[in-house]
């Protein structure tokens, strides 16, 4: 049990560094939508030489906050994140739920992502190239993540499209999937507490998790740029 819990939290922390790794910067949008690794590679390249200018971006959680929420989230499903994590817990959601529960997972995300982004210890990506992608609406993206001083880590990107647009609902950090993680946590809550009362323990911790990281900015920055539904 302890080995299993010691390996979700480091491909935890893994998962927030990849994520990390493929924020891009303001005013420097592709003219065309990318392939997926294409957009990976982009957000990859833009994301060093930024910290490369500004090392301070890794300590400030408000500026860190408005680049995820513009620039990062938008290129990630979280309506099918959310479908997979949720399990049969899902259909009988309703839509209100279903779309206030893909909100709330998304901020604990984020604000794990800030919490964490401080292990960033000058780490790279490279990814594989998709093959036929044009017959594609699909794709599991590879990269290997190399840390200094460290083993490889192998990472899989799971896209799909939608729209026209490559989005991403799914990482999986040396085969531990971010969905199936997230699932098997919530699962259990879920039977426990109900869907509503779920949603209400993720919007409490959020909150708080939000007045940690910028005390001025208190619970209602929480759910700005609602997950679109279609």
């Amino acid at each position: 049990m302890m080995r299993s819990r010691t390996c979700r939290s480091f491909c935890g922390m893994l998962t927030v560094l990849c994520v990390f790794l493929l924020l891009p910067g303001p005013g420097l949008a592709m003219a065309e939508e990318p392939g997926p690794v294409e957009l990976l590679q982009e957000r990859r390249d833009t994301v060093l030489a930024i910290v490369e200018k500004d090392p301070g971006v890794l300590k400030d959680t408000v500026r860190l906050r408005e680049i995820a929420h513009e620039y990062l989230l938008p290129h990630v499903d979280f309506m099918t994140l959310s479908r997979w994590v949720m399990g049969k817990h899902w259909r009988a959601a309703t839509p209100e739920q279903r779309t206030a529960f893909a909100n709330e997972f998304r901020d604990l995300l984020l604000n794990n992502y800030l919490r964490s982004v401080t292990h960033y210890r000058d780490q790279t990506i490279e990814f594989t190239p998709v093959r036929d992608l044009d017959k594609k609406t699909k794709v599991v993206v590879n990269g290997v993540v190399d840390q200094p001083g460290g083993p490889p880590v192998h990472v899989d990107f799971r896209m799909h499209q939608d729209g026209g647009r490559w989005l991403i609902y799914d990482i999986v950090v040396e085969g531990v999937s971010l969905a199936t993680t997230h699932r098997s946590m919530f699962s259990q809550q879920i039977r426990d507490l109900g869907v509503a009362g779920v949603i209400a323990e993720l919007q409490a911790r959020n909150a708080a998790a939000w007045r940690e990281n910028d005390p001025s900015a208190g619970a209602a920055t929480t759910g700005q740029s609602a997950v679109k539904t279609d």
